[in-house]
């Protein structure tokens, strides 16, 4: 160590690396992301990037032939474009605070690298421009060129600079948006924010079709000129005005927006690498302003700590008021939480835009269901901490039933306060049925599947100080907690059935006592799923503790030492590799299209065809005869439930060619 510093305990200068002398950061940095992406292509990462790829470019390539509709007036083309392409900006802007941003490339990764912030940033962006959606964002973009080709030879030249200026926009915005996002997610309101904006996007995906008339009529009302002068304004509409603004040979407001847009990408730049800057100067150690906060934040908590004496003094109740205060005060735990809120909340607020106010009453049994989904990695948000419940002799069945209660207890009061409300609000009668047949069954279920599912397949969030919040859901176990949220958020539904199928009968029975029993059977087969599905995960605790904790502590991938093969056992491998991955890809397809089929094309659009209402929106049954409309519902669901047996019948091939 002598040797190694000088006396004044600094690195001698021929010990110094030079920053010049370090390999191109964006040639690096690209060459990694490639390698990670090639070395990722199997297991369920492989099937939810072709899936989202396949939905995406699909979307895109809609986009792009946008540009041949022959519009009245090029004005008018103009400002449908724009709006278009605002609706992609928010979404690039938006879609963070649903992937977590990159998975391959994260800041935490870099913290010690010998690069200004600049350069690094620069690397970074350049890896940005490798993948599936920035190839979708150009194909979306690229409806500029086509509209342009429409108006002649030199639009279609400037169109082509501002296609690329419109994707360096949408890059550097999302990179700007997840790190402003990660940095205020630390504080309470950063949690609202965030939550917020993921709730929207929830809900609009949920029901925001119901609104879909309500923004056409706006946008040909006599609000259409106002509005077709405020996208146009927007930097989002300046590259499709610079196409127009060539049409007509006016140079000046074409190189305007198309200077305007290139300065603002710089502007941006510049913004996102102050804050990296900040980011990696903090790395996990917090300034003094950060202390300030977590002070701050341990005197609320110590102050919302005296609510919990209620708690009884014994080991289950321990439990318990451990678990009340991380719902609280884990800043994930509350994020979910949050997100469940205003899911349901947007689920049965949009829809009134339409004036379909069928879906409000529901809101409540969305936030259950939200919540159970998002919960699904329960045991994997405490991560390592696993080990004080396995050190405690016959701890398994009072830390689950405990962790059980606290869920409830949460969520419980939420979803019946917001319930009771939305359905008081709209003058629903008929919805109190099936509102107090389902809600026990949904929230039952949950209360069961949230330990059980954590411990079925663990997903371990990591643990990272000072990092980005956000940065949870592009972890290496993000890929399984989605799969399991998603897996949940059905089996809740499923458990609602026999409780919704009694007052189903009673509603075409026309028997009123039977219609009320569905609420009896609601109730008895939540509790019954909330014991049974408890008593699995006790189970399960107990028998497989020591495997669940070094899952828990090293993650879900780890790469074991195998011995080495043979040339013949190599090729083999690969091409069970190639299979593998082959096979996957197929999954996500058909994980996808029975997602549809089931859900929005099968029940949703047969609830609705039952209900007669007069907003059709893109349920493919609607806008068939009276006659046609429920078979043509149920077949949907029976082809969705042909994808899942493709997909269940795809796992066990896998599984036997790995045997053999």
């Amino acid at each position: 160590m002598a040797g190694f510093l000088n006396r004044a305990g600094a690195l001698p200068p021929e010990r110094v690396v030079n920053p010049a002398a370090v390999p191109n950061p964006a040639a690096v940095l690209t060459g990694m992301k490639l390698a990670v992406l090639r070395r990722s292509m199997s297991g369920p990462r492989a099937a939810s990037l072709i899936a989202g790829g396949v939905c995406g470019v699909l979307a895109a390539v809609g986009t792009a032939l946008l540009g041949l509709v022959d519009f009245p007036v090029p004005e008018a083309g103009v400002g449908t474009i724009a709006l278009v392409l605002l609706v992609w900006t928010v979404g690039w802007a938006l879609g963070p605070t649903l992937t977590g941003g990159d998975p391959t490339l994260r800041l935490s990764y870099f913290t010690l690298v010998p690069l200004p912030p600049r350069r690094l940033a620069l690397g970074l962006l350049a890896a940005s421009f490798v993948g599936i959606t920035p190839l979708v964002g150009l194909i979306a973009f690229s409806v500029l060129i086509v509209f342009g080709a429409g108006l002649g030879l030199l639009p279609a030249l400037v169109a082509v600079p501002a296609t690329l200026l419109q994707l360096l926009l949408v890059v550097v915005l999302a990179k700007l948006s997840l790190q402003c996002l990660g940095s205020v997610a630390r504080s309470r309101l950063g949690w609202e924010l965030s939550a917020l904006l993921v709730g929207l996007v929830c809900g609009f995906l949920n029901t925001g079709w119901f609104g879909l008339a309500f923004f056409l009529e706006l946008l040909g009302g006599h609000w259409a000129p106002v509005i077709g002068t405020v996208v146009r304004a927007l930097p989002s509409g300046w590259s499709v005005v610079a196409v127009d603004a060539a049409r007509r040979s006016d140079w000046a407001l074409a190189g305007a927006c198309l200077g305007g847009l290139l300065g603002l990408c710089a502007l941006l730049f510049a913004a996102w690498t102050a804050l990296l800057s900040r980011q990696l100067v903090r790395g996990t150690a917090g300034g003094s302003r950060a202390t300030a906060r977590r002070d701050a934040a341990r005197r609320g908590a110590a102050r919302r700590s005296a609510r919990l004496r209620a708690v009884t003094d014994s080991p289950a109740g321990a439990v318990l008021g451990k678990e009340l205060r991380l719902w609280a005060r884990d800043p994930r735990r509350a994020r979910f939480l949050r997100i469940a809120l205003w899911s349901g909340l947007f689920t049965g607020l949009l829809p009134l835009l339409g004036g379909f106010s069928t879906v409000l009453p529901w809101t409540g049994v969305v936030l259950a269901l939200y919540a159970g989904a998002l919960g699904s990695s329960l045991y994997g948000l405490d991560a390592g901490a696993l080990w004080l419940t396995l050190v405690a002799p016959g701890a398994e069945r009072i830390d689950v039933r405990a962790r059980q209660w606290a869920w409830l207890l949460v969520v419980g009061p939420a979803a019946l306060l917001l319930t009771v409300a939305a359905t008081l609000a709209v003058p629903n009668g008929w919805a109190w049925p099936w509102l107090l047949a389902t809600l026990p069954a949904v929230l039952g279920a949950g209360a069961g599947l949230t330990p059980l599912t954590s411990l079925l397949g663990p997903a371990p969030f990591p643990d990272l100080p000072g990092g980005n919040p956000l940065d949870g859901f592009s972890d290496e176990s993000g890929d399984q907690a989605r799969t399991q949220s998603l897996a949940v958020l059905l089996l809740q539904l499923a458990a609602a059935l026999p409780a919704a199928g009694v007052v189903l009968a009673g509603t075409l029975l026309h028997s009123a006592p039977l219609r009320w029993a569905g609420t009896a059977v609601g109730l008895g087969t939540g509790l019954l799923y909330a014991w049974w599905l408890g008593r699995a995960a006790r189970h399960r605790l107990e028998t497989r503790g020591p495997e669940l904790l070094d899952v828990m502590r090293k993650g879900v991938r780890r790469q074991g030492t195998e011995p080495a093969r043979s040339s013949e056992e190599q090729e083999r491998q690969d091409r069970l590799s190639a299979l593998s991955r082959r096979r996957t890809a197929l999954a996500g397809l058909l994980v996808t299209a029975g997602v549809l089929s089931v859900a929005p094309q099968g029940g949703v659009a047969l609830g609705m065809s039952l209900l007669a209402p007069a907003n059709r929106s893109w349920f493919l049954a609607l806008y068939l005869p009276q006659g046609w409309q429920v078979p043509v519902a149920a077949g949907f669901v029976l082809l969705g439930s042909v994808c899942f047996f493709g997909v269940y019948r795809l796992i066990r091939a896998k599984h036997a060619a790995e045997r053999e």
